[in-house]
């Protein structure tokens, strides 16, 4: 969980340093999530992503990324992981602990 560490201390670095939008980096990648997982993270074609905790969402993602099985959609999740960072992984995980915060 060293990973989580890092990208949750470099999401309140980027913050604290500006009072942008936090989450600007991954809205048009979060664009690709809601197709499935819908805008507010309700469930649709995928499962429901509102309520978990950042741990949870970044360790399933990572998950994917390595092409490992964690659920029976698994196939649908991983060229869709691996085409994230692992900054985005981890400020994604906050977005959706954070309930999809607007600007």
């Amino acid at each position: 969980m060293k990973r989580l560490a890092i990208a949750l201390t470099l999401l309140a670095t980027t913050a604290n340093a500006t009072a942008e939008d936090r989450f600007e980096g991954i809205r048009q990648q979060w664009q690709t999530c809601a197709a499935c997982h819908g805008p507010q993270g309700q469930g649709g074609v995928g499962p429901t992503l509102a309520g978990q905790d950042a741990e949870a969402i970044i360790q399933k993602l990572m998950a994917y990324k390595r092409g490992e099985t964690v659920g029976p959609r698994s196939v649908m999740m991983w060229n869709t992981a691996k085409s994230l960072t692992d900054g985005q992984i981890g400020t994604i995980g906050v977005y959706v602990q954070e309930g999809f915060p607007k600007q």
